[in-house]
């Protein structure tokens, strides 16, 4: 299933570009195809904020009261990496939009051509983005996940307790070192102390004694570790802008 957020506070829009997606996916022979449709950022932010998932983003620039931008760069802070695209009648904001790696910026009126070929490019990305779930064993079955979507995880005794960015939470039997080699593979991951692992993509400050996290957790930091944390952070975020 892939999953498709489309955000504008024109009716007429929403149903002109859902109508294009329709006939882009008819035409690709692509199933499994939801489009969710918004008419506010405030309504996407509840959505994500209530653990709703989505694999590409069309926005729009001005969506009433707040520009997309904003929204966009939200959506980023949260760890979030697919695709992002805008749908807008100025290019004023064009530069804003690709400080958050925004694919494609397409003007309105829409054209259709340039429309398919942007989600060419997101189809492609996410499902590459796709391959890199991983499978874990539980006690309940096959637990299947993207890695882009675990923000830390806790050991106690010979459990990895792994937290999701939607605030569920699944145990693993397996040592800490084990998970750590799986979840390096992906990049973005690293070990504080004995017990945790967290996603640097989900990290909104370093303090000396913590490392906090957008969802609210504070991690502890062993003594003289703090500088260490702070290289691992800020390397992992140049090499994302030299991607």
């Amino acid at each position: 299933m892939i999953r498709i957020a489309l955000c504008d506070d024109e009716p007429a829009v929403l149903d002109e570009v859902s109508s294009y997606i329709c006939k882009y996916t008819e035409k690709k022979n692509k199933q499994d195809i939801e489009i969710v449709r918004f008419d506010s950022a405030r309504a996407l932010k509840s959505a994500m904020d209530d653990g709703r998932n989505f694999d590409i983003y069309v926005l729009d620039v001005y969506i009433g009261d707040e520009v997309g931008t904003t929204l966009a760069r939200d959506i980023r802070k949260r760890g979030i990496e697919n695709p992002i695209m805008f749908l807008t009648t100025s290019l004023e904001h064009a530069p804003q939009s690709f400080e958050t790696g925004t694919l494609r910026y397409l003007l309105k009126p829409l054209n259709p051509q340039k429309l398919y070929e942007a989600l060419d490019v997101s189809f492609a990305l996410t499902e590459k983005m796709q391959e890199k779930r991983l499978k874990f064993k539980t006690d309940s079955g096959i637990k299947t996940v993207d890695a882009s979507r675990i923000t830390y995880s806790e050991a106690h005794a010979h459990y990895q307790y792994i937290n999701l960015e939607d605030d569920t939470q699944f145990k693993v039997r397996m040592a800490v070192t084990e998970l750590h080699n799986i979840l390096a593979q992906n990049g973005g991951f690293i070990r504080v102390g004995s017990a945790y692992i967290i996603n640097l993509r989900y990290v909104s400050n370093i303090t000396s004694g913590e490392v906090h996290l957008y969802h609210g957790m504070a991690i502890p930091i062993p003594r003289g570790k703090a500088n260490e944390i702070k290289k691992a952070f800020w390397d992992f975020q140049y090499e994302g802008q030299e991607e």
